[in-house]
């Protein structure tokens, strides 16, 4: 038995804080055991567990870890063998850049479009809210393409940026925000991490709000 399989990790599989922490585990073949919990029901293990009683968390014997980049820092640590934060300094600076704007600034312009309509009973968002959404996504699309630049990765080679932006992507392309055809380096980008073993072992079986 290794010191991976005294872990638990509490997670929501369509929840993308909890997805880029799967992603980084399935890559790093670390054998963790999971609790899967659902939307909208407190599962007691977390709620005792975390303040925020939210999930990711991590239980590693009495150590308790709950926020996601956190998580995989740890991990890091733990796990030597992990290279999913490689390379100077210069490149992890972009790398934990790149999971903040994909934390905070994608996961602002796409969580009001999915909350509205998972929590629709028809399913339906408003015109407004859809028509804000693209446009957003758009400029966010332009941003990143600029950052990835011509690379397969965007650093130099699949790390931590991309454990938290496949998430966003899948959740933005399944609720009908395709990836701009202008931005052909992030489709190349994308299809390239979609052949990823790592990808289809992450990929939630089921989306809330989608049928």
């Amino acid at each position: 038995m290794t010191a991976a399989d005294l872990m638990r990790l509490y997670q929501r599989p369509d929840c993308p804080f909890c997805w880029k922490v799967r992603l980084f585990v399935f890559e790093s073949q670390l054998n963790l055991k999971e609790t899967a919990v659902e939307l909208n029901k407190k599962h007691p293990d977390v709620v005792s567990l975390n303040p925020n009683a939210t999930v990711p968390v991590l239980l590693d014997g009495e150590l308790v870890i709950y926020e996601s980049a956190e998580i995989m820092e740890y991990l890091i640590d733990k796990f030597p063998k992990i290279r999913l934060m490689d390379g100077p300094p210069k490149e992890r600076a972009k790398i934990r850049q790149l999971q903040t704007y994909s934390d905070t600034k994608l996961g602002k312009i796409l969580f009001p479009y999915i909350k509205q309509k998972r929590d629709s009973p028809d399913l339906v968002v408003s015109d407004e809210l859809q028509q804000s959404t693209k446009k957003a996504w758009a400029d966010a699309q332009l941003v990143l393409s600029e950052q990835l630049g011509d690379g397969d990765f965007f650093t130099n080679d699949f790390s931590i940026a991309e454990c938290a932006l496949i998430p966003r992507f899948c959740l933005a392309i399944t609720h009908g925000f395709a990836i701009d055809e202008r931005f052909k380096n992030l489709i190349a980008w994308y299809a390239r991490c979609a052949e990823r073993a790592s990808f289809s072992k992450a990929l939630p079986k089921h989306f809330p709000g989608i049928n």
